[in-house]
């Protein structure tokens, strides 16, 4: 083959985009807050919504697991509740959020009353958000122009769960956190 034949056999057709075949499977979702890189949408319905407990291990790995509520006590203060919730960012990668469960009868805490509100405002509205030193709490940016719908993941709450969670699941005292933590390991 000439090198001006071969260089004309490499180059794909105007319709090569639409000639691939195939089917998109969806996205593992990933767990994190809402950031200040991309607008995030989070779906307003309760079925993607469920009420945890997060362990963040602040040292070795550092990630975060769930646990079982009747595992609370071995972790101390490093096991939280919070609501799980998904969201999704305007390029359509599903997320799952933690949003803090506010005790209306304790100390305020404006990091998380501010990424509360920034979820309520992300159930309507496209939105970023920032972290303000200065003053204490999060600053919610609302997109200006019109991103469109949200595209859902098509999962449902629990496969999500077991997707981004998949590994980090604390089911039992005998996990090798708690066996750390209690210097068994």
């Amino acid at each position: 083959m000439s090198t001006e034949s071969l260089l004309e056999a490499l180059r794909l057709p105007d319709n090569f985009a639409q000639s691939t075949t195939g089917i998109k499977q969806p996205l593992k979702p990933i767990f994190g807050k809402l950031t200040r890189h991309r607008f995030s949408r989070v779906s307003p319905d309760p079925n993607f919504q469920s009420k945890v407990l997060l362990v963040a291990n602040p040292e070795g790995d550092r990630e975060t697991y769930l646990a079982l509520p009747t595992l609370a006590d071995l972790f101390g203060n490093m096991a939280v509740p919070k609501i799980l919730r998904v969201a999704v960012d305007n390029a359509a990668v599903p997320r799952l959020i933690a949003e803090p469960i506010i005790d209306p009868n304790g100390r305020p805490n404006l990091w998380n009353t501010s990424y509360a509100n920034a979820i309520r405002v992300a159930e309507r509205s496209w939105v970023r958000v920032e972290s303000n030193m200065a003053a204490g709490q999060y600053e919610i940016i609302v997109a200006s122009g019109d991103l469109g719908d949200p595209c859902w993941p098509t999962q449902s709450m629990n496969e999500l769960v077991l997707q981004c969670f998949d590994g980090r699941i604390i089911q039992t005292a005998d996990h090798p956190l708690i066996r750390q933590l209690e210097g068994r390991a």
